[in-house]
Parts: structure tokens; sequence; C-alpha cells
């Protein structure tokens, strides 16, 4: 079982990467479940500096978002993790993320379809979470639910993306696939029709079955780059399929 404090430390890095990448800001957390404890860690709500985060700054929950000590409590959407981690035992890690490409499909009148290859962990598409609300309470979480089903990621009407994953790896890796997959949907239409993966040929692929390797290749590439990023929001950025 890993320890607390490698979570806290992993949890704090995955947001400084995200912060890196452009893709959390004053908006935006990041969460991880540890069922044998019962306890969500999850970072701090809006104003925090998300490319600043250590591990210290996490803020440890139950399952209804009750603080374990201190004063402070969670984002205010922390139903939208809760209720994940509660119903999926795949969701140990969530992203509520406000990304630039991805959040258009939120907006857009189109449903998003996987167009490369690493896109095939999307298969299925990302459905839409039809309400142009935030996610404040239980009530509201549970409609999140019925919204995402079994499926890895959720788009949120005028709103933004929540990505889930069994680990914090996976979570950072399928974020900046669909980011980058959106930005490559928006760029492509610019030279005509869009041409998509189908649900087949993302079954040969076989991207779930990598998914793991890919994952940490990712993470360990990210983590190399966000160690020795000034923290400055116009640089360290990376594309992951440049």
């Amino acid at each position: 079982m890993t320890s607390e404090q490698d979570l806290r430390e992993d949890l704090a890095t995955c947001t400084r990467i995200f912060a890196m990448q452009g893709m959390i800001g004053v908006f935006g957390h990041v969460s991880v479940y540890q069922p044998e404890r019962r306890t969500v860690l999850i970072t701090p709500g809006m104003g925090s500096n998300k490319g600043s985060l250590q591990a210290k700054d996490m803020v440890a929950t139950d399952l209804d978002g009750k603080p374990h000590r201190g004063t402070e409590g969670p984002p205010v959407e922390w139903p939208i993790h809760t209720a994940l981690h509660r119903a999926r035992s795949d969701a140990l890690a969530v992203a509520h993320l406000h990304t630039p490409y991805a959040t258009l499909f939120s907006i857009a009148k189109r449903k998003f379809k996987p167009v490369t290859l690493q896109g095939a962990i999307f298969s299925d598409g990302v459905p839409l979470y039809p309400q142009a609300q935030l996610i404040t309470n239980p009530d509201r979480g549970k409609a999140l639910l019925k919204s995402i089903g079994d499926k890895r990621a959720v788009l949120l009407r005028g709103h933004g993306i929540v990505v889930v994953g069994q680990t914090l790896q996976e979570v950072l890796f399928s974020s900046l696939v669909l980011e980058d997959d959106a930005k490559k949907t928006l760029q492509a239409a610019t030279l005509g029709a869009v041409g998509t993966i189908s649900p087949e040929e993302c079954k040969t692929f076989g991207a779930e079955i990598a998914l793991e390797r890919r994952a940490q290749r990712a993470w360990n590439y990210f983590c190399s780059l966000e160690a020795r990023w000034d923290k400055q929001a116009s640089t360290g950025r990376s594309a992951l399929f440049p």
C-alpha cells in the first residue's frame, strides 16, 4: 500500500505538471483516494497557486467532504471527486480541469471522437454532463455519475472536463491525450472534414493494453521537465505528441 506521504508527493507533482502544461490554474483540482483508509487527498481550491503546490498543501477529507483536520476545507466542487471515488473502483484518481481545447467540446454541439491512435483510449467517445452548473452537492455528484457511466472522462457543459484513472499517472496521461486529440481536431478542421479513428480501429491498436506502460513513461518524462521548470506560466510546456 502506498503511504499517504508518497501519495501527497505524487498529487502535488501531478498538479504542478498540469499547471506547467496550462491545463489548470486558478480553478481546477485533482484528487487521489486511499480506499484502505477511506481518505481522499485533494488539492486546495480556487486561488491556490497550483504551480507551486507541495505535499503539505494537500487537503485530506472523508467521502463526505469533511476535512480530517485543520480548518481548510476542500474545493467547492469536491462532490465531483467523492462521487467517483465512492462509486467506481477504477477511479482512484480524478482530475477536474478547464483545459483550453477539450473544454471546447463542452461548448460546441459536436461529439468528441478520437482522431489519433493514442486517442484510442477514448474509443467510446466522451459523454456530456448536460447541466450548465457547478457540481457543488452530492445530488449533482450523482448526476455526474450517471453522465460518465463507465467512461474514462466526461465533459461538463460550458465548464470543463473530468478525467478518472486507477492512478495519478494514468489520469495525467489520459488528460494529456484528451487535450491533444481535441487540439488536433480543431487544427485539422481548418483543412476540411476531420477523419476519426473508429471503435474497431481503436480496439485493433490496443491502447488500453499498453496504457500503464505509456502512462508511466509520460509521467517520468513530465516529472523531469517539471523539476527544471521555472514556474512561469509561459515556460515549461511540452507537447505529448508534437
